[in-house]
C-alpha cells in the first residue's frame, strides 16, 4: 500500500502486533518515547528496517514534556523518507495540548490514512482525512512495561563510558541551568548568595543551586541586587541520574547517558554516556527522567525545576 499512515492509540492498546502484520518494510517513525522499540526509553526514532536512521533525545517518558519535539521529527522523517511513512503518535489522552500536538502532526503528515484505535477518547473532526477505527491488542500490564525498560536501561549503561566536561563550554537545554547571565562570586557575595552553589538570572527570575534554606532577607537583597520578581532554588542532588545526552553543533545526537554528579565549584559536569571518550560536547542535552546505574527508575522533575 502507498501512501502515509497515522496511528493513533490510546495507554491501553498496543500497536505492535499490527506494526509485526502490516509494516512490511515500511519507514516507521515512532513518537511514543516510552515504546520499547526505540531501544533507549526517552528518545524518538525513525526506522527504516529494523534500524533507527535519525534519533532524537527526549529525556522523558511522558510526552506531553516537550511536544514542540514531535513536529520536528516529523518533518524530519518527511525530509528523509516522504513516501509510505508511517507514523504511530504517543497514547492519546484527551488534554488540550496533546490533541493540538495531534493535529499539528496530522496536518504536517499529510496521511492518507488514520487509524484509531478503539477505545481512544478523540473526537476524530478536523483531521486532513476521516479516521478509521480499528481493533488492536492491549498493552502490557505496568509492572511488564517496568520490566522491559528496566532491561533497556541496563543495556544502556553496558555500553556506557564515564566523561567529564566543563558545564561553560556547553550549551545547554531542556532545563533551566544555564539559560541565563551566570553571577561571578564577587556578585554572589554583593547578592548576600555568597553560600549558595551557582547562581544566574534569566528575565525576572533569579535561579539559584543550594543545599541550604535562604533566609528571607538574603532573598529580598539578592532580588534587588539582580533586579529579578522572584526566586528558585534547587538542590544540588536533583541534578544526579538526569537522562542527558550529546549533540554536535548541528543538533544531532551522538551519544545518551545519564548526570552522574556536578561540581558546581570548578563546573565540571560528569556523565556516563554511550559516546566515545572524550568527547568534544557542544550541546548537552538533559532530560526530566532520572534512572540511576542498576536501571531504576527514580521520577520526573517538574518543568523547568533544575
Amino acid at each position: 500500500m502507498s501512501g502515509r499512515t497515522l496511528l493513533i492509540g490510546n495507554p491501553g492498546c498496543s500497536w505492535r502486533e499490527w506494526l509485526k502484520e502490516h509494516r512490511k518494510g515500511r519507514p516507521f517513525l515512532c513518537l511514543d518515547p516510552a515504546d520499547p522499540v526505540q531501544g533507549v526509553p526517552g528518545q524518538l526514532c525513525l526506522f527504516a528496517g529494523g534500524k533507527p536512521v535519525i534519533s532524537r533525545f527526549y529525556g522523558s517518558l511522558d510526552a506531553q514534556r516537550a511536544p514542540h519535539l514531535l513536529p520536528i521529527l516529523v518533518a524530519q522523517a518527511l525530509e528523509s523518507m516522504p513516501e509510505d511513512l508511517i507514523v504511530q503518535l504517543f497514547p492519546y489522552r484527551p488534554l488540550p495540548l496533546l490533541r493540538h500536538v495531534t493535529m499539528l502532526v496530522a496536518q504536517l503528515l499529510r496521511p492518507t490514512e488514520i487509524l484509531v484505535a478503539n477505545g481512544t477518547e478523540i473526537d476524530q473532526s478536523g483531521f486532513p482525512v476521516g479516521p478509521s477505527e480499528i481493533e488492536i491488542e492491549s498493552a502490557f500490564p505496568p509492572l511488564v512495561q517496568f520490566a522491559q525498560r528496566k532491561a533497556l536501561w541496563l543495556r544502556l549503561f553496558e555500553d556506557c563510558q564515564k566523561h567529564a566536561f566543563d558545564l561553560r563550554k556547553a550549551s545547554i537545554e531542556g532545563v533551566r541551568l544555564g539559560t541565563g547571565i551566570r553571577l561571578t562570586s564577587d556578585e554572589r557575595q554583593k547578592a548576600h548568595l555568597k553560600d549558595v552553589l551557582y547562581a544566574e538570572r534569566a528575565g525576572g527570575t533569579l535561579f539559584a543551586v543550594t543545599d541550604l534554606d535562604v533566609e528571607e532577607s538574603d532573598v529580598a537583597v539578592a532580588l534587588d541586587f539582580t533586579g529579578c520578581t522572584r526566586a528558585q532554588f534547587v538542590a544540588p542532588g536533583m541534578y544526579r541520574n538526569l537522562l542527558c545526552s550529546f549533540a554536535k553543533q548541528s543538533g544531532e545526537d551522538f551519544g545518551i547517558g545519564i548526570i552522574t554528579d556536578i561540581d558546581w565549584q570548578s563546573l565540571r559536569a560528569f556523565a556516563l554516556s554511550t559516546a566515545i571518550a572524550p568527547a568534544p560536547i557542544r550541546i548537552l542535552r538533559i532530560g526530566a527522567l532520572r534512572v540511576d546505574s542498576s536501571g531504576r527508575e527514580l521520577g520526573e522533575v517538574r518543568p523547568w525545576q533544575v
